[in-house]
């Protein structure tokens, strides 16, 4: 009995470690798997997050680049001087010219407006460096009398730049002999809204010496005589001039003469010369400016007045010439007559002309 009772503890427990061992052995072939899919999950995870952090980078490495890219640009902007844009805007506006050639016109004509975005820009540039004119006096002074020259000349007329007066000045009355530079030379400050004394003082003298024998270049000297800082003697000086021009032979002499006569004039007196020719100069054109003269003078004397009312009541003048007399005298103080009269040869006049 107890030997059964021996072997069946003994077969209990041999089948217990068994069960034990074969237990032991499912856990431990199911734990495989699940670590393995741990470390996949794992893994993802890690790749995941790798592949996030490589687009972040990406992102900053673009970043970065663009950010590389505008300083770059920045800087070659900053190393782009303003002589450098003179440059390349010379270069544009001589292909432009090559591209789209036109006939040279007279000096007196001026550019067209096809270049004019173009000359603007150089008087800005002008504007933002003055040191600059040399470069564009040269290009000028080069090829004065060519469409190039023409577009130059305009831009350094604008500019008023007294660099510009000396040198086209030098150009016209010492250094060239040909007629056409000479004009392009005087021409340039003739377009001027004003000029240096020292300008005006060399424009005087050049008149003065009379060497000019050419009605044109005579007709442009004056022309450039512009307004300048002047004193009491300079403009004695310059009505002293204008004195003698107004008799020359050449009608269109005259003409420029007597109307740089009334720009410089100071006082009432200074119009007497003006009066004159209103009234006596065998030319149409020289009386017609003289009356334009008197007309548009702030002096609204009594003897401009008279000259005025002689104008309008000559049946001889154009009617034109009699009309503007008639349109300035209405600028004048009129008594209840003469407004009267005016109002009936307006009527009178205006009828005749058509």
């Amino acid at each position: 009995m107890n030997r059964y009772l021996v072997a069946i503890v003994i077969f209990i427990l041999l089948a217990g470690i068994y069960f034990s061992q074969l237990g032991f052995s499912s856990k431990s072939n199911q734990s495989e798997p699940q670590k393995s899919a741990q470390k996949k999950i794992v893994q993802t995870d890690f790749l995941s997050d790798s592949s996030e952090n490589n687009q972040v980078q990406d992102q900053r490495l673009v970043s970065y680049a663009d950010s590389k890219t505008k300083d770059i640009t920045l800087k070659n902007d900053l190393n782009i001087t303003a002589s450098d844009k003179l440059d390349n805007t010379l270069e544009q506006l001589k292909a432009s010219i090559t591209q789209n050639p036109e006939p040279l016109k007279h000096a007196i004509m001026g550019p067209s407006n096809k270049h004019i975005a173009m000359r603007t820009q150089l008087l800005m540039l002008l504007e933002q460096d003055p040191h600059l004119v040399t470069e564009l006096i040269d290009t000028f002074i080069n090829d004065p009398n060519s469409l190039l020259g023409r577009e130059l000349s305009a831009v350094l007329s604008e500019s008023g730049h007294p660099m510009a007066q000396v040198a086209a000045l030098d150009m016209a009355l010492d250094l060239s002999n040909d007629e056409q530079v000479r004009s392009a030379g005087l021409l340039l400050v003739a377009k001027m809204d004003e000029v240096t004394g020292e300008t005006r003082d060399r424009v005087l003298a050049h008149i003065d010496a009379g060497n000019d024998l050419s009605s044109d270049l005579q007709q442009f000297a004056l022309m450039a005589l512009k307004p300048a800082p002047s004193s009491a003697e300079d403009y004695h000086r310059v009505h002293q001039t204008l004195s003698k021009v107004v008799l020359a032979e050449d009608k269109n002499v005259r003409r420029h003469g007597v109307y740089q006569m009334a720009q410089w004039a100071t006082s009432n007196e200074d119009l007497k010369g003006v009066r004159n020719l209103a009234l006596t100069d065998p030319d149409v054109n020289t009386r017609a400016r003289a009356v334009m003269s008197l007309g548009d003078s702030p002096f609204k004397s009594d003897e401009n007045r008279s000259v005025l009312w002689q104008v309008v009541d000559d049946e001889n003048e154009p009617p034109p010439i009699r009309l503007y007399a008639l349109k300035s005298l209405s600028r004048y103080a009129l008594n209840d007559t003469e407004i009267t009269k005016l109002r009936l040869m307006h009527s009178d006049i205006r009828d005749d002309s058509n």
